[in-house]
Formats: structure tokens, C-alpha cells, sequence
């Protein structure tokens, strides 16, 4: 993982999920590390909620004061610029053109140390509006647009809640393999729990690129994308 890691994708990709994983998974092997919670839009599931577990694991968490509401275009406190001065960052962010406005705001930033930036495109194949390639691509050109930051690549994140497993990883790769192909942008890894891993390791051998496994923090379950 490079310094600052932006997750963003649509409603339901799993990204706050990831968000907590990959924050923890940095802590394990750095001392300042960062969790940015960036969804304007989708109030209800926000790493925000789980702050007092990651302060109690040492993670500093910013939720700037739009959290919890339905800005639009927030104006953005001093904290969140304070997440470029050092150590490690992870942004959860909006997916849809709204939510991914409070990302241009900070174009600037992410201009200036762009080489350390990656910023992942969270895909679930498994939700509305990204069950194809073609879709997963309209919606990717609007969060680029309005966010005005390009993805480096693709999380493959296809899941049904506590009823995945593991063939939604399966058939989520075939997708995001035409997507990829589509786009030019690469497949980062594969995230899943453990159990979905293992089930897609064994349907998709030929697939030799990175994996990262997640562990639920989120509740309730079933709803945890």
C-alpha cells in the first residue's frame, strides 16, 4: 500500500469495510496511521461509528463536521488537510458523483504527492448498478469526473453480506476482467473474507495477482456492504 490509500466505489461496494481493514492492517506495521471518513452520501454506515475502536487501537480518525449529514459541498476543516503531513492515510469516500465531490476539493493535495497517492476503485458485482462492465464504467467516469482524481486501479469486492461463498468472486472476476481490459486500468487484488478466498483460489487458479482478506467489523452482517 502506497501512503494514501482512497477508497471510493458505489453504494454497497464494501469500501468502509476495506477502509477498517486496510487502517488496522497499516497499523500492524506502522505507528501513524489515519482513517478519513469522506461519505457525505451514505450516512448510515461510516467507519465514523467505529471510532472508538480504532483510537483504542491507535488509529487517529477524522470525521470532518459533514458527517452524518447531506452536504453537498462541504468546506473542509483544517483536519483533514493535516492527514498529508505524514504517515499513513486511508480516505473512505463517496461513490457517486455526489459523494465524490468532497474529493475535488482536495485535488491539490493529492496533485502534489500524486506518486504516493493510490486511489482504488471498489467494485461489488454483486449490487445494482455494477452487475456489468458497462455499468461498473458509466459509473466510474462520473466519481472521476466529479472527484477529479483518476483510479489507479480495481478492488474486486463482490459479496452478498453473510450469505457469500465465494462464487461471487468468481463471477466477479470475469466481469472486472472485461473491465479491465476495457479501461486499461489495472486489478489491484481481490479482497474477501477468508472462507471466499480460499473458494475463489480454487475456482480461478489462473488468477496470480494480490488478494486481501477482511474480517467483519461492520453490523449488522448481512448489510455490512
Amino acid at each position: 500500500m502506497k501512503k494514501i490509500t482512497v477508497l471510493y466505489g458505489y453504494y454497497g461496494s464494501g469500501k468502509t469495510e476495506l477502509a477498517l481493514n486496510i487502517a488496522l492492517k497499516q497499523k500492524e506495521r506502522h505507528e501513524d496511521v489515519t482513517l478519513i471518513d469522506f461519505d457525505i452520501v451514505n450516512p448510515y454506515f461510516r467507519s465514523s461509528e467505529h471510532a472508538d475502536m480504532l483510537r483504542a487501537k491507535g488509529i487517529r480518525v477524522i470525521a470532518p463536521w459533514f458527517a452524518n449529514t447531506q452536504v453537498d459541498i462541504p468546506s473542509l476543516p483544517a483536519e483533514v488537510y493535516s492527514a498529508f503531513s505524514g504517515g499513513y492515510a486511508v480516505f473512505d469516500c463517496g461513490g457517486d458523483p455526489v459523494g465524490a465531490t468532497a474529493l475535488g476539493a482536495l485535488k491539490g493535495r493529492f496533485d502534489s504527492m500524486r506518486s504516493e497517492v493510490d486511489a482504488l476503485y471498489v467494485v461489488n458485482t454483486k449490487r445494482p448498478f455494477q452487475e456489468n462492465a458497462r455499468r461498473i464504467l458509466f459509473g466510474l467516469e462520473q466519481v472521476q469526473k466529479s472527484s477529479r482524481l483518476c483510479a489507479d486501479a480495481f478492488v474486486l469486492n463482490a459479496n452478498l453480506g453473510a450469505e457469500t461463498t465465494g462464487e461471487e468472486l468468481k463471477e466477479g472476476y470475469e466481469i472486472i476482467t472485461e473491465l479491465v481490459s476495457m479501461t486499461g486500468i489495472p486489478l489491484k487484488f481481490v479482497s474477501g473474507t477468508a472462507r471466499a478466498l480460499e473458494f475463489f483460489g480454487r475456482q480461478c487458479p489462473e488468477y496470480k495477482g494480490g488478494v486481501f482478506k477482511i474480517d467483519i467489523y461492520m453490523r449488522p452482517e448481512w448489510m455490512y456492504t
